[in-house]
């Protein structure tokens, strides 16, 4: 079975109608083995949040969407180990940490690591770690 780092832009297609929900939807009836570090559920209930906050969103979808996501990532990996050197790679990328922390755990795992963040996709590309990370919708 493969397996595949996923960010929060993925995850929150599960739960709101986003452009990327058919792909995102597609992934989690695949056979692949999903991951995550923990950081996904702080950004994930932020995203909730703005949802909810702009009357897009009802608040029981919301809280029921951070009970379910251990359903479609069964694996979170805690993010100590991570900072210091996600914080090393933004800096290398001029990149913000947040999207670091995804990749440097994809590169620990060396599986790729899937988003819908498509200037990061778009960063990466000219760097040594284009093949470390893809958009959703290339994702195949």
């Amino acid at each position: 079975m493969s397996e595949l780092v996923v960010d929060a832009s993925v995850a929150l297609c599960w739960f709101a109608a986003e452009a990327g929900t058919p792909a995102a939807k597609q992934l989690v009836r695949s056979a692949v083995n999903l991951t995550a570090p923990t950081l996904l559920l702080t950004e994930l209930a932020n995203a909730l949040w703005k949802k909810m906050r702009r009357g897009e969103l009802e608040d029981d979808i919301a809280l029921e969407a951070m009970r379910e996501v251990r359903r479609f990532v069964p694996e979170f990996v805690d993010i100590a180990d991570l900072a210091a050197p996600a914080l090393a790679l933004a800096r290398e990328l001029g990149h913000p940490v947040y999207d670091c922390v995804y990749l440097v755990l994809a590169r620990r795992r060396q599986i790729r690591f899937a988003t819908l963040d498509r200037a990061f996709v778009d960063k990466v590309a000219r760097t040594p770690y284009v093949r470390d990370v893809v958009h959703l919708s290339d994702w195949s």
